[in-house]
């Protein structure tokens, strides 16, 4: 968070409202485009186990290593947000209508431009799209075409 305050080193508000849009860091594109990659190709081990297994190996890789990365730095991300929220006592004020002070509205504007990110909502999207196509790429290959 951006502000006179000045909070833990560690949080830095690539997003908040004080930027006056919500942006989202480069950082955070870029690690949206692994978990892409990793959907895929996690998707695609099954589907090419039978004709390349070397290529599934691959996939495999590539899938897991963009996850693990992915949640890094996702888990990093939420846990200095988490930090910033215990720090503040953001949730009981907010519960006991206390007043807010300028940098518990930082933290409630990074949380609400989180919230309308785009990028989860694709993500999301892109997972469920992907695991029915390799669902359904599965159930034909297993089922219909050796059958």
């Amino acid at each position: 968070m951006e502000n006179s305050s000045k909070p833990d080193k560690g949080f830095i508000c690539h997003d908040c409202f004080k930027l006056n849009t919500c942006r989202d860091s480069v950082a955070s594109w870029v690690f949206f485009v692994i978990a892409i990659i990793a959907t895929i190709s996690i998707r695609a081990v099954n589907v090419v186990l039978d004709f390349n297994p070397l290529l599934a190996k691959f996939f495999w890789y590539v899938g897991v290593s963009g996850f693990f990365l992915f949640f890094i730095y996702k888990f990093r991300h939420n846990a200095a947000l988490h930090r910033e929220l215990e720090k503040s006592n953001l949730t009981s004020k907010l519960l006991s209508k206390s007043a807010l002070s300028e940098q518990d509205y930082d933290i409630l504007g990074t949380i609400v431009c989180h919230l309308r990110s785009k990028k989860d909502k694709i993500n999301y999207f892109l997972i469920f799209f992907f695991s029915g196509l390799a669902l359904i790429l599965a159930v034909y290959f297993d089922f219909f075409k050796n059958g």
